[in-house]
């Protein structure tokens, strides 16, 4: 699955815990990812194994908003210029980069958590075996 992919890739670009749909107790800083949609490539007539997958990437930091920007800027860099190669061993045809938003949310200890989620759409096989 191209989930245990993103997720070794996100770790490996930023040097933070990643996980699946929401940071665990009692995590406050990481990153999150989940699979929003995942339709098939339309191609006219012909048929293909190729879907374009929106994935939501969410960076969690806290007190430190230029360091949300930069780990966003990296991830980006690094997959938007991905054109017929891979994300971990995973083959990809193409990413691009979706919606985006940010918010920030103020801890019980007055530290301040800032999130920055971002979609992305990744054209690749839906089965890679």
């Amino acid at each position: 699955m191209i989930e245990y992919e993103i997720k070794s890739a996100l770790e490996a670009l930023s040097g933070l815990n990643t996980y699946p749909l929401l940071l665990p107790d009692p995590e406050q800083e990481g990153i999150t990812y989940q699979r929003i949609s995942d339709p098939r490539l339309e191609v006219g007539m012909v048929t293909t194994s190729l879907v374009q997958a929106r994935f939501q990437i969410s960076y969690h930091i806290i007190d430190d908003y230029p360091r949300l920007l930069a780990l966003d800027k990296k991830v980006r860099d690094a997959w938007e210029s991905i054109v017929h190669g891979y994300i971990g061993r995973w083959p990809v045809q193409a990413v691009t980069r979706g919606g985006v938003s940010q918010n920030q949310q103020t801890l019980t200890n007055n530290r301040i958590q800032y999130r920055l989620t971002r979609d992305f759409i990744i054209c690749c096989p839906e089965d890679a075996s």
